[in-house]
């Protein structure tokens, strides 16, 4: 009893109120996992490097002619893909030989957008092209309070597949950033950042900017499924904005997963970027490509050196019209 009278019915209330509190917290939040165990190790990433694909010329000449459908030959169906002719891309008249090369459809598609695995909104992938002329490829995130994060990729089609003129940024009320590609008309050049002006940079062949990758990859299957098995190691050089990279992206191979969760079960191809620096080890580039809709990204996962990420899951597509001709 004389316990029980040590407790005054003010701090009954108090310690009510104090278990309630860390009640909800447990329910929400959960208790903070440094509290019990070490931190997770990051997953290996390093494979034998035994099967490594560097930057080749794309085939520019038409491929065998597909077996005869009723499918409607101008419009936009997914899956059929532009088909580069020869001749095209600025390399003067006549095919070469190179790795067979085939652009997705023209489209608007759209995807449930995260950062740091909350919801944001509707995001949208605006995708042009026409091989003669070049392509766009626009990206659009709305972030509420903050501003869209905005990206944008222009350029033509070249020897070696897409080769971006111009890559922009523009995250919130930052200023918007950009990198500006100087081609010599044989895949190299030069490079021009906004973020040092006063800095120059070689461009090696095949250099895609971080937004062109993904058509670039899209349309390397999209010519011939049967590259990048499980293991495969791809070299790509990636213009970012004060540099340019050589990165490595391993093949997952081809597999029905649910990994586009929007989507349901789908056959997927699985490109995972490789470390090639200490500071690589915390950053992240996945890109999931959907089969049966012409190899566009079905998932894209994003991950900075500070643990910030930015997530992609496909829902939609709208068909729209290529550039004018």
């Amino acid at each position: 009893m004389n316990g029980l009278r040590i407790l005054r019915p003010r701090s009954i209330v108090l310690i009510a109120l104090l278990i309630s509190l860390f009640g909800h917290f447990y329910v929400f939040v959960g208790f903070p996992s440094f509290l019990f165990s070490k931190a997770a190790p990051l997953e290996e990433n390093f494979v034998a490097e035994l099967r490594v694909e560097p930057v080749k010329k794309v085939q520019l000449s038409k491929p065998a002619a597909p077996k005869p459908t009723v499918r409607d030959e101008s419009s936009n169906a997914v899956g059929d893909g532009v088909v580069i002719e020869a001749g095209n891309g600025g390399q003067g008249g006549g095919a070469q030989e190179g790795h067979p090369f085939r652009l997705p459809d023209p489209g608007i598609y759209y995807y449930d957008a995260y950062l740091d695995g909350q919801y944001l909104q509707t995001a949208s992938i605006e995708w042009q092209v026409n091989p003669s002329i070049g392509y766009r490829l626009f990206i659009h995130i709305p972030y509420a309070f903050v501003g869209p994060f905005i990206f944008e990729s222009r350029g033509k089609i070249d020897a070696y597949g897409l080769a971006p003129d111009f890559y922009v940024e523009h995250l919130g009320s930052r200023p918007a950033r950009f990198t500006r590609f100087d081609r010599d008309g044989k895949g190299g050049g030069k490079m021009f950042f906004s973020q040092r002006p006063e800095e120059t940079k070689d461009l090696p062949p095949g250099t895609q900017d971080r937004l062109s990758l993904m058509m670039q990859l899209a349309s390397l299957l999209g010519g011939d499924d049967k590259i990048d098995e499980k293991g495969t190691v791809r070299e790509i050089p990636i213009a970012n904005l004060d540099t340019v990279e050589t990165w490595r992206f391993q093949s997952q191979g081809e597999e029905l997963s649910d990994a586009v969760s929007t989507m349901g079960p789908m056959v997927l191809r699985h490109y995972k970027r490789l470390p090639v620096k200490e500071k690589d080890l915390k950053r992240r580039n996945d890109i999931w490509l959907i089969k049966d809709f012409g190899w566009i990204p079905g998932r894209v996962r994003l991950e900075n050196e500070k643990g910030r990420t930015i997530e992609l899951l496909f829902k939609q597509l709208d068909p729209i019209a290529d550039l004018p001709k």
